[in-house]
């Protein structure tokens, strides 16, 4: 105990609880995911701080730094010469702290130091929808983005911290689809059919929420699914590609309205007229896209 702001801890003495604070599941028997394994050494200088939840009766879980912990667990395993100690901050049940109000702070501080994610600021909001205001401008990407998270069922928000699916798709399924028995089977086919970019990602979600679902199993929520999936990915393909000629197309007869003069005073003549018409079109037919 460093002055109440610092303790020194034993990664042995630590207990996990995914489900409870909400980290990332998977990877070995200690929880370590694949980009952490190749490591066999404890460098004290990246290691950073975490974040400790303690019970009443002792008990002491991680709040933040999960992988940090699993991998210092494995480490001592296989080699116990390597006296690893953890250190951070220490929130205590005794003190009238929740685990959600330990997970709350422990995002914020990741957030405030510039390492947090946007499923850091998911998570913040989900248990405190006010917390972030003072951290962030609300318009902000992040805060868009998790607020958008925010409105996902408990086991499709699970798929987002899991890397099932990216939080950017993810998000498009919380602000469109507003029945959450939907989210987890539409996350999915996006995982699935893995979209290129954030316009075919959208275009699937759409075609998603067109599609009726039967109930019959868990795993096949979409009937035909595999001809369904390929369908999707296919119109999101055509949908990307014409939208993108359509701005190709447009900038071009911008350009020719915008240089005008000096096109023409290189001896071209130009159709002003047709070609503003030409690029408003273009753009209603984005926009209708």
């Amino acid at each position: 105990n460093l002055d109440g702001e610092i303790y020194r801890f034993d990664p042995a003495e630590i207990e996990v609880d995914a489900k409870l604070f909400q980290f990332k599941e998977g990877g070995d028997e200690f929880g370590v995911t694949e980009r952490l394994q190749g490591i066999t050494k404890w460098e004290p200088s990246q290691a950073g701080t975490v974040a400790v939840y303690e019970y009443a009766d002792g008990r002491r879980f991680i709040a933040d730094g999960h992988q940090r912990l699993g991998l210092a667990k494995r480490i001592m395993a296989n080699d116990p010469s390597q006296n690893i100690k953890l250190y951070g901050r220490l929130y205590r049940e005794a003190d009238g702290i929740t685990p959600d109000r330990a997970m709350v702070d422990a995002a914020l501080v990741n957030i405030s130091q510039g390492t947090g994610s946007v499923i850091d600021a998911a998570k913040v909001l989900r248990i405190d929808p006010d917390a972030l205001r003072k951290r962030l401008p609300p318009r902000s990407e992040l805060v868009r983005v998790a607020g958008n998270l925010v409105r996902l069922s408990d086991e499709a928000f699970g798929l987002v911290i899991n890397d099932i699916i990216n939080p950017k798709y993810a998000a498009i399924v919380g602000r469109l689809v507003e029945d959450q028995n939907k989210h987890t089977a539409i996350l999915r086919v996006l995982a699935d059919t893995d979209p290129s970019n954030l316009t075919q990602a959208e275009a699937i979600v759409r075609q998603a929420m067109d599609t009726e679902f039967t109930v019959a199993t868990q795993d096949t929520l979409f009937g035909e699914e595999m001809l369904v999936e390929s369908l999707f990915k296919e119109r999101a393909r055509v949908l990307d590609e014409t939208i993108k000629i359509l701005r190709k197309d447009r900038a071009v007869f911008n350009s020719l309205v915008q240089n005008e003069k000096r096109i023409e005073a290189g001896g071209n003549t130009l159709s002003t007229d047709q070609n503003a018409a030409k690029a408003r079109t273009d753009g209603e037919a984005i926009q209708t896209l």
